[in-house]
This record gives C-alpha cells, sequence and structure tokens, in this order.
C-alpha cells in the first residue's frame, strides 16, 4: 500500500494523483438513487435505467440544466460531505493543503454523452486556473457512474509546472510536441487530484451509456480569495483544532462573550451526512 509521503511526492512529480478504491459501494449506491429519483421527478420513467432515463430526458432538457439539478441534489443531501469525509480523501486534501478545508458548493457534475461535440461538455485542453481557481486551489474528480468506454480525463503530465498556459477560445494557444499525454483508467470509487494549472480535457464517450462525474474546487479556508472566489460558494468540511478554538471564541475579537460564564447548553447535532 502506498504511504501517503509517496502519494504526495507523486502529486508534486505529475501534478495529478489517483485515489483507488476510496468511495465505499453504499455511497455510490445513494447517489445512483439519488439521481434516479430526480431524473423521475423531471419525467423519466422509473422502470428505466439511468442511461435510458437520460437519453429520454435530454430529447426535451439540455444536459447542462439536467446536470445543475442533480448537482443540487449531490450537495443538499449531504452526499458531496461524506465523499470529502472518505478517510482516504480527507487525509490527502489535509496533506495536500492543511486541515481547514472548503469545497465549492456551486460546482459541476460533467456528463459526458456518445456524439456529443458541444465543447461545454466535451471540454478542449484547458487549466481551472484560467476560470478563476487560485494556485493552491486542487479540483477534485471522481466518476459516480462509469461503464468502461464511456470516456473519462485525459492530462498533460508536469503541465502544472508551466505557470499559466497563454490562451483563447477556452483552449491553449500552443501544446509542446513533446507534452506526455495520459488518459486516467479509473472506474467508480476512485477519486482524482489535480492541480488548478493541470492541463486536462475530457475523453470523448465511445459507447450509449453516459458518464458521469462529480467535479467540484477544494482549498484551504485561510487562504487569500482569488478574484473570481467572490462568485462562487464554498461550504467547510473539515477544521484543524487551531480554528476550532478560535470558533469556539465566537467572534472576531476574540472576547469571551459566549465561553466564560456560559449557561447555555450547544445544541448536539442529531443528523450525520
Amino acid at each position: 500500500m502506498m504511504t501517503i509521503e509517496n502519494k504526495m511526492a507523486m502529486l508534486v512529480e505529475n501534478g495529478y494523483l489517483l485515489l483507488e478504491n476510496v468511495i465505499p459501494e453504499n455511497l455510490l449506491a445513494d447517489c445512483r438513487n439519488i439521481f434516479s429519483e430526480k431524473l423521475v421527478k423531471l419525467g423519466a420513467s422509473q422502470e428505466h435505467s439511468f442511461s435510458d432515463q437520460y437519453r429520454t430526458l435530454t430529447k426535451n432538457i439540455h444536459p447542462y440544466e439536467i446536470n445543475k439539478l442533480l448537482m443540487r441534489e449531490i450537495v443538499g443531501s449531504g452526499l458531496a460531505l461524506r465523499l470529502f469525509h472518505s478517510t482516504e480523501i480527507l487525509n490527502c486534501f489535509i496533506h495536500i493543503i492543511g486541515p481547514d478545508l472548503a469545497y465549492q458548493t456551486n460546482s459541476e457534475l460533467p456528463v459526458n454523452v456518445k456524439g456529443e461535440t458541444n465543447d461545454s461538455l466535451v471540454k478542449k485542453f484547458h487549466q481551472e486556473f484560467w476560470t478563476g481557481p487560485g494556485h493552491r486551489t486542487f479540483t477534485f474528480w471522481t466518476p459516480l457512474i462509469l461503464s468502461k468506454g464511456a470516456g473519462t480525463l485525459e492530462l498533460i503530465r508536469k503541465s502544472h509546472t508551466w505557470g499559466h498556459v497563454p490562451h483563447q477560445n477556452r483552449e491553449p494557444k500552443f501544446i509542446p510536441s513533446d507534452a506526455e499525454l495520459q488518459i486516467i483508467d479509473c472506474k467508480e470509487g476512485d477519486a482524482l487530484i489535480f492541480h488548478s494549472l493541470m492541463l486536462h480535457r475530457t475523453v470523448p464517450n465511445k459507447i450509449d451509456c453516459p458518464r458521469l462525474a462529480y467535479a467540484t474546487q477544494v482549498r484551504n479556508m485561510n487562504d487569500p480569495d482569488s478574484n473570481f472566489d467572490r462568485f462562487n460558494s464554498w461550504e467547510v468540511f473539515n477544521l484543524s483544532p487551531a480554528t476550532r478554538i478560535l470558533k469556539e471564541c465566537g467572534n472576531v475579537h476574540l472576547s469571551p462573550f459566549r465561553t466564560y460564564g456560559s449557561t447555555r447548553a450547544p445544541i448536539k447535532p442529531t443528523i450525520t451526512v
């Protein structure tokens, strides 16, 4: 089993880290059930498979709109928090950017459909950095519904060390001839973490079943905001001991307004995600 030190070394060297078998099957099953319930509410048949449900709905609703609704279900149901609290995923992020962690809630649920050419769904090589994430922000990507041949991601190894790549119309102005292309070979239950400067693109889907993945940005909540972070929503999912102490004080002045001599009993959560 690879040590956390080796994982961090691979991330530094290549710009990405593939974690295998880190999402439990019961969590994946809950995701599939939530997707199916939402698609049925949108008009799909309860008797059909996800593939048939999705393809039926896309005849009248653009996939982008369907995906936005499914994304809200992931966040609202607490599934996103469960994903990030998976032991190995949480441990990796703590080692990468520290224990005070937040994820972007208004992110993507990218779908990959056979024959699709729209570059809003089948994306060209790009850096997440172009659209606002800072240089200490990392992308989390995991396939929730993936059949063999449905297409994953293709990365350019070590491109995170190229800095801010010149670009126009959502693609690089050039790619070196000796660039190391790497198609990610993964399955449901795996997760991919990569740097915001990593060049990556969608691998086209060659089969009839759509591929659905969850993708979002993760950052340390104490890092300065980038100019575009104000347009996004973030939810904290892990706190360091130092930040817990700060939060316990309850205000920016660090005065004991809610601690010293307080008789109010804290409300303990009865619902866990």
